[in-house]
């Protein structure tokens, strides 16, 4: 990831905001808007013509976010899950230098603005833009009526200038959200991360569960994932995030067939470690899929995988430079 930025004094917002808690700004800016859910490497590509024209034009730059996923107000039955939850959203954009972050919630008043008095409002009167960054496939206002050409022709009739970023391509294909989804329902990893520029985690509270994997010898941790796109049921090797401890392991994503399970749980085994841990937030690493889900004709039979599988995880992640 390109322009990692260490300093301390960065305004992120961990709140998510209503248009009318945005105070003006005392400086003009070069502003970029959208969901950025993923923050994949296109979304990147973006925040880095933010920052190059910020310093360019001498501007402060600025970069809405609106939370949750207009789907979720507009259409929920058709809203995508969620890639990056908001903390883990704040958390990779605090690594770039943006001088402003905001967390906007897209409620029904920015859903009802048409593109240009989401313009005039959002972008001129609360930013006090007078360089917009977006991307090539942006869309904005009610019924999403704006696009980069519709801003294009807005920035000729309003005092602000316009960089469209060109898609950015992997594989000969352009990378967005829905991709990285089709990626990880699919389970491929290494698709993913490349997409993403990082590892793909989840987050979640551990939970309690029924127990079972401490009566067989390997205590597990239960992750309650919520609205976030999970991969497909099977055996991981896997890095978790702690507090500020990272502990290697392995997860299992499944309905525990060998126990005649039916809902899928998210349960990792982290290694050399038997604390309990409910109630607290942990980030679980997808490093490599080790094996799908199967259904054991006895525990012991299970036991002896899951041995297995942890000595295939160790070897595995004693490779892996990630994290």
């Amino acid at each position: 990831m390109e322009n990692a930025c260490s300093r301390s004094d960065l305004q992120v917002a961990t709140t998510i905001y209503s248009l009318d808690d945005i105070v003006e700004f005392g400086r003009e800016t070069v502003v970029t808007f959208g969901v950025f859910d993923g923050i994949h490497v296109g979304h990147q590509a973006v925040i880095n013509t933010l920052l190059e024209r910020a310093t360019q034009d001498k501007l402060m730059s600025v970069l809405v976010g609106f939370y949750p996923h207009p789907l979720a107000f507009l259409a929920p039955e058709r809203c995508p899950p969620v890639l990056t939850p908001l903390s883990k959203r704040v958390e990779v954009l605090q690594q770039f230098c943006i001088d402003k972050i905001i967390m906007l919630s897209f409620d029904a008043q920015i859903a009802s603005m048409s593109p240009e008095f989401f313009v005039e409002r959002v972008l001129l009167e609360k930013c006090r833009a007078r360089h917009v960054v977006v991307g090539y496939a942006c869309q904005f206002g009610k019924d999403r009526a704006g696009n980069a050409e519709r801003l294009t022709e807005l920035s000729r009739a309003y005092p602000f200038n316009v960089s469209i970023v060109p898609p950015t391509e992997i594989d000969g294909a352009p990378v967005h959200s829905t991709r990285i989804r089709e990626a990880l329902a699919r389970g491929d990893l290494k698709c993913s991360s490349q997409l993403l520029g990082r590892l793909y985690s989840l987050m979640g509270n551990v939970v309690r569960g029924d127990g079972r994997g401490r009566t067989i010898g390997f205590p597990t941790a239960n992750i309650d994932f919520q609205n976030q796109v999970c991969p497909p049921n099977g055996v991981y090797a896997i890095r978790a995030k702690l507090e500020e401890r990272l502990l290697d392991g392995v997860l299992n994503v499944g309905t525990r067939p060998t126990f005649n399970g039916r809902d899928v749980q998210v349960e990792g085994h982290f290694f050399n470690f038997d604390e309990m841990i409910y109630d607290q937030p942990v980030e679980i690493f997808f490093v490599e899929k080790i094996r799908s889900e199967r259904k054991f004709p006895n525990p012991e039979l299970l036991i002896q995988q899951i041995q297995r599988d942890i000595a295939n995880a160790v070897d595995i992640l004693s490779e892996s430079t990630s994290l």
